[in-house]
C-alpha cells in the first residue's frame, strides 16, 4: 500500500481557510442582494463563493490523504473516507493538467457529494508518483479510450525514435 499525504500547512490554507472565507463572502453577498447593493454583481459573487464553500467543506473534493492498495483507491478528507475498487467502477476518468501537476478525477461520472475530486499532486508527498499512478489506473480501467490509444501510439513512437537514435 502506498499513502500520499497533502502538505499539512498547504491543506489548512487550501481547504478549511478557503471554505470559511468563501462562506463569509457568500453571506456578505446574500446580505448585499437583500439590501439591494449591486444585486447583479453580488449574485455572481455569491454563486462563486457558495460553489467554493460547497466543494471545500461539504463535498470535500480535496482529499488530505490518498491510499493506493492494488486496485483500491481510498481518499480521506476530514472525517470522510471514500474507497473505490477499480474493478467495481463503471468509469474512472481524469482530466489532467501535467504542467501544473493538477487533475480532476471523476468516479462513476461524479456526483454532488461524492465521486469527484480535485488533486493538486504537487502538494502531496511523492506527487509525481501519485500523478503517474492515477493515470496508469485510468489506462487500466479504460484501455480502449482515445486517451489510452494516444498513449500507446506515443509510447511506440518514442521507442522507435530511441532505437533509431541508438542505431545512428
Amino acid at each position: 500500500m502506498k499513502r500520499f499525504e497533502y502538505d499539512k500547512t498547504l491543506y489548512f490554507i487550501d481547504v478549511p481557510v478557503t471554505g470559511v472565507v468563501s462562506l463569509i463572502v457568500f453571506l456578505i453577498a446574500l446580505v448585499s442582494i437583500i439590501t439591494n447593493r449591486i444585486p447583479a454583481l453580488m449574485f455572481l459573487v455569491g454563486i462563486v463563493a457558495f460553489y467554493s464553500f460547497w466543494n471545500a467543506l461539504v463535498a470535500k473534493v480535496t482529499p488530505k490523504e490518498i491510499d493506493v492498495d492494488g486496485d483500491t483507491l481510498t481518499l480521506r478528507s476530514f472525517n470522510r473516507r471514500d474507497a473505490y475498487s477499480l474493478t467495481q467502477l463503471k468509469s474512472f476518468k481524469i482530466r489532467e493538467f501535467p504542467s501544473a501537476g493538477k487533475m480532476f478525477l471523476r468516479m462513476n461520472g461524479g456526483g454532488v457529494l461524492k465521486g469527484r475530486y480535485w488533486l493538486n499532486t504537487k502538494n502531496y508527498n511523492d506527487g509525481h508518483e501519485l500523478f503517474r499512478l492515477l493515470l496508469d489506473m485510468e489506462y487500466e480501467k479504460h484501455p480502449e479510450s482515445l486517451k489510452a490509444r494516444a498513449r500507446r501510439v506515443n509510447t511506440e513512437y518514442n521507442a522507435r525514435a530511441k532505437k533509431k537514435k541508438e542505431a545512428s
